[in-house]
């Protein structure tokens, strides 16, 4: 019998297809070129990185005959040490995703040998035969630049359909360790309705040591969890990492940062000098489990044969770290043990323990609540206002998912007869919907972090998230809050349907994302985000600038990566400084709808004194003016505070920082100006210098 809730699932699935092939008509009649295929890839590695099955990706359609044989890709990632390469590839299966065909293991090889032909064949650089600034040859280039990193290789292969019998792959000689990894429908289906953020992982600990593993149970002193305390071997974390990765890391959002804090370091010093000692100088990990085998040997003893759902929810760093060290540095691990605390957790207090556990536990790298965000309150509190709060007119109103999916569920839920699905669209139109990731990129973009949305979905949320914290505990948002974002998510959108009415080649979503991050520098925060939702539009200047703006910044992009790879290039700050010093103009008209506040500083004129003529600013002067206007008044305050104590920049350079801080503090109604600036370089190049020299240290 069809279970109901995987048909359900399917529809859902299908509408959230076709709403990414598809996207919204607009006034044109343009759509996305996005075919049916690649539209399924990004819906299902959406979900996949929603559950921590994999960390940020990016989707790539290649398809070639490489020498003799064919290659085909439709998407890759790394890990963030370079060390394992995740090579995805679909097997799309029927039109209608309700057809559900069965994928033949003679298929699924064919798809696996073809992913991996593109990688050796990318080993040779033949990206220098493709076309340049195209995303295709990015990915072949990064597959060229980083060959001598990745030890590990992962084809992830998604089947619109079912699995059918796969009796397994075999490792090729002239590959690194080679891992295959299906997943059709009815798997992600499984992983996602199970309530977890993850999908549990079952481990034979029995079978890796050759005996249970020895450990001491704790007192249980309330219902709903117990722990268990052990020591486990340093080359048995290491097989775990290497097998399971980050799907061990909660919600993968703990990212290994290789060894340039602190902390990584002395790991690795110590994995690499003294691993005798490493028991005693390592805090050891924290980790829940959903359920766990326990033998007693009959003598009081109890150990641990096998256990499932293990996640880490404190430790990433040590697991990660370790693994490096024997894989990188080919460190020996037999003297290596690491203390752990295993807590069983009870499935209906899953969502509430294991953030807690993470909090409170006493770890060398600290998590942050923000890491753990399915159910933060922000986000909850956003969706309440979402169902409170109506469009001016009182007709409709914005959707708000918390979990991918929720406007479609609701949608066939509400919408039994022809009459209520016609009332629920217009009541919630698809067009008016925004998930949670839709609203991290579009603020991240607004905060002018366009580098942070080209990290991808995952690091996307993550920073928003981060940048929640700082406001505090008691910080929620408010009505004013939703009604300017969702304000933000208007001018996203058309800018998005201006890039594809643009039809760039590559790198669109780029293009999108500085240009909004550009608008939001340029103004000072002078768009009246009131106006747009109460209009439920945005104006005609302001639609005007960023189709002005929009191939400028995109030609900037690639004609500033020079000769770097530009998907990699659009992720670093320095991208983004070299768009902030572009020099764009505004339509007429534009300058009159914003609110109260400087003049615009790109307009490309600057009075050096009262009554003389105005001089136009050098490409170098208005980079730098950009550089310092970025800057906010805490952050001068602090830098004039460290400028205090170091006796070269006693007197004029406080003096001239303090002026600046003034000029900041009331919104930059007066302009730096050249001379100014190129002092001010100097002083905020020696500040970031000693910021760098602290985090280092």
């Amino acid at each position: 019998m069809v279970d109901s809730r995987f048909t359900e699932f399917l529809s859902v699935l299908d509408d959230r297809i076709r709403e990414a092939r598809l996207g919204e008509l607009d006034s044109e009649g343009v759509l996305p070129l996005d075919p049916r295929e690649m539209a399924f890839t990004n819906v299902f590695l959406d979900d996949m990185t929603d559950i921590g099955l994999i960390s940020d990706s990016d989707t790539v359609y290649f398809e070639k005959k490489l020498g003799r044989a064919n290659g085909k890709l439709n998407g890759y990632g790394y890990s963030e040490d370079g060390a394992q390469i995740v090579l995805i590839t679909t097997i799309s299966g029927g039109e209608a995703i309700e057809e559900q065909k069965n994928a033949p293991q003679s298929e699924v090889l064919a798809a696996i040998r073809a992913a991996l032909h593109v990688y050796k064949e990318a080993r040779k650089p033949f990206h220098l035969e493709m076309e340049e600034s195209t995303q295709e040859r990015d990915m072949v280039e990064r597959f060229h630049s980083g060959q001598n990193e990745v030890n590990t290789i992962r084809v992830l292969v998604l089947i619109n359909g079912v699995l059918g019998k796969f009796s397994g792959f075999e490792q090729p000689e002239d590959l690194p360790n080679v891992t295959v990894d299906l997943w059709d429908t009815e798997r992600l289906f499984r992983a996602a309705s199970s309530g977890l953020a993850y999908e549990s992982i079952a481990i034979n600990l029995e079978k890796i040591l050759g005996e249970p593993l020895s450990c001491l149970s704790a007192p249980v002193t309330v219902k709903g969890h117990s722990c268990y305390f052990a020591v486990i071997p340093g080359d048995v974390l290491y097989q775990l990492y290497h097998e399971h990765g980050p799907r061990l890391l909660e919600l993968n959002v703990r990212s290994f940062l290789q060894a340039r804090g602190t902390v990584n370091r002395g790991i690795r010093d110590t994995l690499q000098n003294t691993p005798e000692y490493f028991l005693a100088y390592n805090n050891g990990i924290s980790a829940t489990v959903e359920s766990l085998d326990l033998v007693d040997d009959g003598a009081g003893r109890t150990s641990i044969r096998s256990v499932t759902g293990l996640q880490i929810v404190n430790g990433g760093q040590t697991m990660a770290s370790i693994h490096r060290a024997k894989d990188r540095d080919k460190a020996d691990l037999s003297k290596v043990y690491v203390q752990a605390k295993i807590t069983k957790i009870d499935p209906v207090f899953v969502g509430s323990l294991v953030p807690m556990i993470s909090r409170f536990s006493n770890t060398q790298n600290k998590v942050n609540e923000t890491d753990f965000s399915a159910n933060h309150p922000f986000h909850v509190k956003f969706q309440q206002l979402s169902e409170k709060v109506w469009a001016p007119g009182e007709v409709d109103r914005w959707f708000y998912e918390r979990a991918r999916g929720q406007w479609e569920v609701a949608r066939i839920r509400e919408g039994t007869t022809p009459k209520k699905l016609a009332t629920f669209d217009k009541r919630a139109p698809r067009q008016q919907k925004i998930d949670k990731n839709i609203l991290a990129k579009v603020q991240n973009a607004w905060g002018e972090l366009p580098h942070t949305v080209s990290l991808g979905g995952q690091k996307c949320f993550v920073g928003f998230m981060s940048g929640l914290s700082k406001l505090g505990s008691k910080w929620e948002p408010d009505e004013g809050y939703y009604r300017d974002s969702v304000a933000k998510v208007m001018i996203f959108k058309r800018a998005e349907k201006i890039a594809r009415q643009i039809k760039f080649s590559a790198y669109q979503a780029n293009a999108v994302c500085y240009t909004v991050s550009l608008l939001a520098y340029r103004t000072a925060g002078r768009i009246n985000l009131e106006t747009i939702w109460k209009n439920q539009d945005v104006s005609e200047a302001l639609e005007q600038t960023m189709r002005n703006w929009m191939p400028r910044v995109h030609e900037e992009i690639v004609e500033s990566a020079e000769d770097r790879n530009v998907t990699e290039w659009c992720k670093k700050k320095e991208c983004w400084g070299m768009i902030q010093s572009l020099d764009v103009e505004f339509p007429a008209g534009f300058e009159e709808e914003l609110a109260a506040g400087q003049p615009l500083p790109n307009v490309g004129k600057f009075t050096e004194r009262k009554g003389a003529k105005p001089k136009t600013l050098s490409h170098e002067e208005r980079e730098r003016q950009a550089k310092v206007m970025k800057i906010g008044p805490i952050e001068w305050q602090e830098m004039i505070m460290w400028m205090m104590n170091q006796p070269e920049y006693a007197g004029f350079p406080v003096q001239i920082c303090s002026t600046i801080l003034g000029y900041s503090v009331i919104g930059w109604q007066k302009v730096p100006s050249p001379r100014q600036t190129k002092n001010l370089i100097e002083y905020l190049d020696a500040w970031n210098e000693f910021r760098d020299n602290q985090d280092e240290s």
